[in-house]
């Protein structure tokens, strides 16, 4: 559907913003549908298939509506010719992800080039395509699922409009006074410490990989005197792979790592390898990924960044993780990013019933953040999984809980049995490529 480009200028140019919905198996459905919000900021809702699939109870009494963020998946109104082809399945061996200086070129051709207006790709402006599909599909209300920076969204949208929403669930809650990347790398770098203490708790773990913490401290010193290269075969394709390994390299391979606990394992046994030369099982862990599951856009997300988490952001912090929050920095130096408006990180005081859940082992949005959203919520619940990365709606019991919650929009209902037992135990770490202890 066509919405303003512009939302103060509702007479000026207009873009498409693509919309989906999966209907309702009701004959008299419930007339106001779910909506999903997705991640990043950069992914679009449409590739939100497995969560869509997850929740499909909701299709009892209700749609389930797709909305892809302008800047996103289908509603392509950011672009420039440098970043309009996905990656390659051997991206590794593209030659801007072992030279900087290329890497950095490439951004400022793409700034000069770029297609579309930035200064209206904020989550108020998306905010606002929202309430024009709410009103062209004729709904009384919005029911929100937002993961991620989707909780974001939905944090926004109910401080706007809060007559527009009926009810909201918040997974890996990320709201508007959490900065990106600070507050997110040092809430990593707080994760990585207790992850790497607990591995000095299992005897096995402490064994093989000793002191975790200094021989990873060590590592990133021998790559950012001496960048490592590799060569090997390409999991998928057989090519060969040849990539440079700084630092930051380093860091870029873990960080994905870190977001559940079942990649996590795998880290004390990759430093290891690292450590000795071979880094074939951290540079295979990126190369495995398809780049298809789902078409992220680093344009939006770097529209979105530079108006609101990097407003105003003073120079990159000490510590392990500054090479990747430089990476940042950059990236907004020169970017014409909009403006956030001036109320835009004031918490967002509602009264909208709103389940809260959380991953305890989540890297980026633990459930502090949660806690700090909720102070203002007038009627919520937090649900915590003891063991669990980032986004837990996926969760058996954790669904079951979202799906009741949606239909009753109470916070306060008895909770399912199952919610007393959403604890997992410490993962064991593995010693070896095959075995964990």
């Amino acid at each position: 559907m066509a919405v303003p480009e512009d939302h103060a200028r509702p007479d000026g140019p207009t873009v498409a913003i693509h919309v989906a919905v999966i209907p309702s198996l009701a004959r008299r459905k419930e007339g106001d549908p779910v909506v999903l919000l997705a991640g990043g900021p950069g992914q679009a809702a449409s590739d939100l298939g497995r969560m869509a699939e997850a929740l499909s109870a909701i299709r009892r009494t209700r749609d389930i509506v797709l909305v892809d963020q302008r800047g996103t998946g289908l509603s392509r109104t950011l672009t420039c010719p440098a970043l309009s082809a996905p990656l390659p399945d051997d991206a590794w061996n593209d030659p801007r992800y072992n030279d900087e200086a290329l890497m950095r070129a490439e951004w400022q051709r793409c700034i000069a080039e770029l297609q579309g207006n930035p200064r209206t790709h904020r989550t108020d402006d998306y905010v606002a395509d929202l309430e024009r599909v709410r009103g062209a599909l004729g709904a009384r209300q919005f029911n929100l699922w937002g993961g991620s920076y989707g909780s974001r969204v939905a944090l926004r949208y109910m401080q706007l409009h809060p007559q527009a929403i009926r009810s909201s669930v918040l997974d890996g809650v990320a709201p508007t006074s959490l900065k990106l990347p600070q507050d997110i790398l040092a809430h990593t770098e707080a994760l990585l410490r207790d992850r790497f203490a607990a591995c000095g708790r299992q005897q096995a773990c402490a064994d093989t990989h000793g002191n975790l913490s200094a021989r990873f401290d060590e590592l990133l010193a021998t790559l950012s005197r001496t960048p490592a290269k590799v060569r090997l075969p390409h999991p998928a394709t057989g090519r060969p792979i040849d990539a440079t390994i700084d630092d930051r390299g380093l860091l870029a391979l873990l960080w994905p790592l870190l977001y559940t606990p079942e990649t996590f394992r795998l880290v004390p046994q990759m430093i290891q390898q690292a450590a000795a030369g071979d880094f074939a099982a951290l540079v295979t862990s990126t190369a495995g990924r398809s780049s298809r599951d789902f078409e992220f856009s680093p344009l939006l997300r770097v529209a979105v960044l530079c108006a609101e988490d990097m407003a105003g952001h003073p120079s990159a912090q000490a510590g392990r993780w500054q090479r990747l929050e430089q990476l940042f920095l950059d990236a907004c130096r020169d970017f014409p990013a909009g403006q956030a408006p001036a109320d835009f990180f004031a918490p967002t005081r509602s009264d909208v019933p709103t389940l809260l859940v959380s991953g305890s082992l989540d890297p980026v949005t633990p459930p502090s953040e949660a806690e700090r959203a909720a102070r203002t919520l007038m009627r919520h619940r937090h649900v915590i999984v003891e063991g669990w990365g980032h986004i837990v709606s996926h969760h058996p019991c954790v669904r079951r809980a979202v799906v009741r919650f949606i239909e009753t929009a109470d916070p306060q209902a008895d909770p399912l049995a199952c919610e007393a037992e959403l604890k997992l135990p410490d993962p064991l770490f593995y010693v070896t490529n095959l075995v964990a202890k």
